[in-house]
């Protein structure tokens, strides 16, 4: 059986983070890049979709800490505020609660690891499993904007 995300009974893995991406990996963010694209089912009254404007405003930050990772990488710990940030502004609104729960995960495994020798290692692997979110939910038919 793939390993799935499935409302957050299956979260994602610390250990995709430390030791690569793989066909496990793959599948899971398939399927969570799908859900992030669906509109809430019923009882979750006013959650939307999550838009490819929200994830993409979270991973330029990503981006810019990957870019100039010796200078930048004490600003892995800024990455969960900001998380945070964005659900105290959108709780309600949409999927960026579940978004910000799974990327916390393997943002505090990061922070743990941050001065380990291995921690560009653990943070490239943590940016193509962002990738492959980001590339997943555009497939599935990720909105630009709440208004599309």
């Amino acid at each position: 059986m793939a390993y799935t995300y499935d409302n957050g009974r299956n979260p994602l893995k610390p250990d995709w983070v430390q030791n690569g991406f793989s066909p496990e990996t793959n599948e899971w963010v398939k399927s969570f890049g799908e859900d992030l694209t669906k509109s809430p089912k019923k009882g979750d009254v006013g959650r939307k979709a999550l838009t490819t404007g929200q994830l993409r405003k979270f991973f330029g930050k990503v981006k810019q800490i990957e870019a100039d990772f010796i200078n930048k990488k004490s600003e892995i710990a800024t990455l969960e505020y900001l998380l945070d940030y964005s659900v105290g502004r959108d709780k309600k609104k949409s999927k960026i609660v579940d978004f910000s729960e799974q990327l916390i995960i393997a943002i505090k495994f990061l922070n743990k690891n941050i001065d380990n020798k291995d921690i560009q290692f653990y943070y490239k692997n943590f940016v193509k499993i962002f990738e492959a979110i980001v590339a997943y939910h555009k497939f599935y038919g990720g909105q630009e904007s709440a208004n599309n």
